[in-house]
């Protein structure tokens, strides 16, 4: 949680830097957005990081497409927080949702399919 805390300004400045610099809608911006989420939640913040989670969903939406890698992670990011919050049914779709991104476009072997399957179970 110490490592958190100290994360989220370095964080922010990174994503303030790729919004000048390279554009709010790039999906560089939408991986800071993902990092300064997830230092968050590791400090219990959850209602904030839903807002960031959302925004990069968006972006890797509509620059990746709706069944590629990063988007399923960001609806897994968004099922972790919501199941964090009580918000079990929310949580649940989107967790089956990011799965079935992950099994279609990488496979029931890779890691990061794996992950999301624990997280439903």
């Amino acid at each position: 949680e110490q490592k958190s805390e100290h994360a989220v300004p370095l964080y922010t400045t990174a994503l303030s830097i790729y919004e000048r610099t390279i554009g709010p809608d790039h999906p560089e911006v939408a991986k800071d957005l993902v990092n300064l989420g997830n230092a968050l939640c590791d400090q219990e913040q959850h209602a904030e990081a839903i807002p960031l989670y959302l925004r990069a969903l968006a972006i890797d939406q509509a620059a990746r497409g709706d069944e590629h890698p990063d988007v399923a992670m960001d609806l897994s990011n968004l099922g972790i927080v919501y199941r964090a919050q009580g918000r079990r049914d929310e949580a649940r779709a989107l967790l089956q949702r990011a799965h079935s991104i992950m099994l279609a476009s990488l496979g029931a072997d890779d890691p990061k399919t794996h992950a999301i399957a624990r997280s439903l179970a």
